[in-house]
């Protein structure tokens, strides 16, 4: 009997031992799997994806699994974790990244390439030097800020002025790209220089304008292309809520075309005076409010509105779309007044005594 009981366990043992092994076995197989590449070598897809600033490896993992570059989020999560991947790396586009590619692999592409490319966002009513700083402080390793202001401060000196016919409407007496780079996401290679960052901008403005036809709207209101963006810059810098971006359009557009004896073709912009404020004396912050009536600042400058009838001679800033449109198209109103609240929505009035009404009544 003793036999046969010590014959059952040595055969208890070896079960046990096979079935640890094929568990070993499977879960090595499983582990080691998922490690590896979606597609056999040669048979891979480039797939580009963007990692944002401030992204978590764990979410960077989910985007991986969800492109199709990897077979577990969290294999990668652990070998990231080992690599350090967490701590070091550079948010950017990444175009090279191939599903026959390892985690292994792609981690190292992450962790040893500069992205090729990173996304940069202009937002509406910037103008020049913000452009600029943006593009500058965006890890572009090539950009130089001092070239970026020289060109677009300078249409003679840009040394692709001659593509862009948009800057054949610019005067000759203020050659300046002030109000013509379109404010936008935009997906830039990381070796780009302010040369290519500028002509980007520019070829954007250029379509958006060709294809909204900004161009031939805008001369059935009185106005050529230059003057239109100028009147869109004004109307961006001064719009809070979309809600009244075309009323005050279409009271800029009275001042301008249908001057009476209250307004006398003045504008009285108070953004036109923030700009030749700031153009006149470079703050740290620019667009801070006024601390005085607008003909008491900068009241020699030709951008100050208070002082100068009509237009000022260049746009203020770099308006989107949206302002644009109202600016060439404004609606046919009798308003020539309006007055921001403190909550930053605008009423609207046709006289200076409902405009005074108004300033007593919501700015005691």
């Amino acid at each position: 009997m003793r036999k046969t009981g010590s014959r059952s366990a040595i055969i208890a043992v070896i079960l046990l031992g096979l079935i640890l092994f094929g568990v070993g076995s499977y879960a090595w197989t499983t582990a080691s799997d998922i490690f590896q590449p979606v597609s056999p070598a040669g048979k891979g897809r480039t797939i580009t994806i963007e990692i944002v600033k401030g992204e978590s490896t764990a979410q960077i993992a989910d985007v991986l699994q969800a492109k199709g570059l990897i077979k577990n989020a969290l294999a990668f999560r652990i070998w990231a974790r080992i690599k350090g991947l967490d701590t070091r790396l550079q948010a950017g586009i990444y175009r090279k990244l191939n599903t026959s590619m390892t985690i292994s692999d792609i981690t190292d592409q992450l962790l040893d390439a500069q992205p090729d490319a990173v996304r940069v966002v202009i937002p509406e009513g910037w103008r020049l030097e913000q452009i600029g700083l943006r593009f500058a402080n965006s890890g572009l390793v090539r950009f130089n800020m001092k070239d970026f202001l020289t060109y677009t401060k300078n249409i003679n000196k840009y040394p692709d002025a001659g593509k862009y016919p948009i800057l054949q409407n610019v005067p000759k007496d203020r050659p300046t790209m002030e109000g013509l780079l379109f404010p936008a996401s935009y997906e830039v290679a990381v070796d780009s220089t302010a040369r290519d960052v500028i002509g980007m901008m520019l070829k954007t403005t250029s379509d958006v304008i060709q294809q909204n036809h900004l161009d031939k709207v805008a001369q059935q209101h009185q106005m050529n292309l230059y003057q239109m963006l100028t009147l869109a810059s004004i109307v961006e810098r001064e719009t809070l809520f979309d809600e009244d971006r075309a009323k005050i359009a279409s009271v800029y557009w009275n001042r301008l075309y249908r001057p009476n004896a209250e307004t006398v073709g003045l504008l009285q912009a108070d953004p036109t005076v923030q700009y030749a404020r700031d153009t006149l004396n470079a703050p740290q912050t620019y667009w801070q409010p006024l601390n005085d009536v607008g003909g008491n600042i900068a009241a020699s400058s030709p951008w100050n509105t208070y002082v100068n009838k009509g237009l000022p001679p260049t746009p203020i800033c770099s308006p989107g779309l949206a302002s644009m449109q109202v600016a060439a198209d404004p609606p046919q109103t009798n308003l020539y007044f309006f007055l921001a609240k403190k909550d930053g929505h605008s009423v609207f009035e046709s006289t200076l005594a409902q405009f005074l009404q108004d300033k007593q009544k919501y700015l005691p």
